[in-house]
């Protein structure tokens, strides 16, 4: 997709840990790595995804359409810094372990059966009120296939992504079901266009442009 909305990811929390370094701009990593800039939508929803040692570090994202050079700057800063489930990434967390993908989503299509969707192919988003209780979550594409998931799989992980644990997995597909049929629900399948690059990666295309 782009390597560069990677390496301006990698950028952006570069800058803030080292404020005393120049920050490079998307323009030069388009320009460096020979890409269009043209090739790409101007806007789009969109999640920065941080990994260290294949563990999940950090995902924050949105699904409101965003400038995509601003929108990376704001998501790679919340999502390395921010996401309450893990502590900020640190200097020393600037290695070959990190990595981060960028994932930019479209085609959003609200379906009415639990299974019309494909795992690998379509990221879900879920929503519904329980109890005068509103839960939702969503699962990039990508997802459900790193964790080797089947359809059941991912629905029953779905829903505790919502935190909603009041459904055991053999009842999960009736519990969608009756969900969708009754209108309570909605499910959301959408497509993401992804890139990912390791911090080794990015350090060798920044000293270029520095040369």
């Amino acid at each position: 997709m782009s390597k560069a909305l990677c390496c301006y990811s990698f950028e952006t929390i570069y800058h803030r840990l080292f404020p005393e370094t120049s920050r490079i701009s998307l323009s030069k990593y388009f320009s460096a790595l020979n890409e269009s800039p043209s090739s790409l939508p101007s806007s789009a929803p969109l999640f920065i995804t941080w990994d260290q040692d294949d563990r999940l570090r950090g995902c924050i994202g949105t699904f409101q359409s965003l400038p995509i050079e601003s929108g990376v700057s704001k998501f790679a800063i919340t999502s390395a810094f921010q996401d309450h489930r893990f502590t900020p990434i640190s200097k020393h967390e600037l290695n070959s372990a990190l990595k981060v993908s960028v994932t930019l989503l479209d085609n959003f299509v609200d379906i009415h059966e639990w299974d019309n969707w494909t795992v690998g192919l379509h990221g879900l988003r879920i929503s519904f009120e329980y109890d005068n209780e509103y839960y939702s979550g969503t699962f990039l594409p990508s997802v459900a296939e790193e964790q080797k998931w089947d359809k059941t799989d991912t629905l029953y992980n779905l829903l505790r992504k919502a935190d909603f644990g009041y459904v055991k997995q053999d009842k999960v597909t009736s519990f969608y079901k009756k969900g969708l049929k009754e209108g309570w629900m909605t499910l959301t399948r959408y497509d993401g266009l992804k890139d990912e690059l390791e911090y080794d990666e990015y350090i060798e295309i920044r000293k270029k442009i520095l040369e």
